[in-house]
């Protein structure tokens, strides 16, 4: 998953699942966005901040948008999301583990 700079979101696909949401002490989102080239898109909001990244497979290739796919993409997300929240929040943005 890589950071990319803020992005509008109108004109591209909502992905098979189109988000998910993790609540410890705050709350964070993750909503899903399709490119035209496959690639997903997501923006992640939590405690007032705005993150934007763009994710595929290991591969390069876009991660499939079916049901399974998507729920495994989506699992990912929301594990990172509460790991973040629970250990780097104060520190680093999400994914960002330098």
């Amino acid at each position: 998953m890589n950071c990319v700079p803020e992005f509008v979101a109108r004109g591209l696909k909502r992905c098979a699942v189109p988000g998910v949401s993790v609540r410890t002490n705050h709350t964070a989102v993750a909503d899903f966005w399709r490119q035209d080239d496959g690639i997903i898109k997501l923006r992640i909001a939590c405690m007032g901040y705005d993150w934007s990244f763009e994710a595929r497979l290991a591969s390069g290739a876009p991660i499939p948008d079916d049901k399974e796919s998507m729920d495994a993409f989506a699992w990912f997300v929301s594990e990172e999301l509460y790991r973040w929240m629970t250990e780097d929040a104060a520190d680093l943005p999400p994914f960002d583990d330098d």
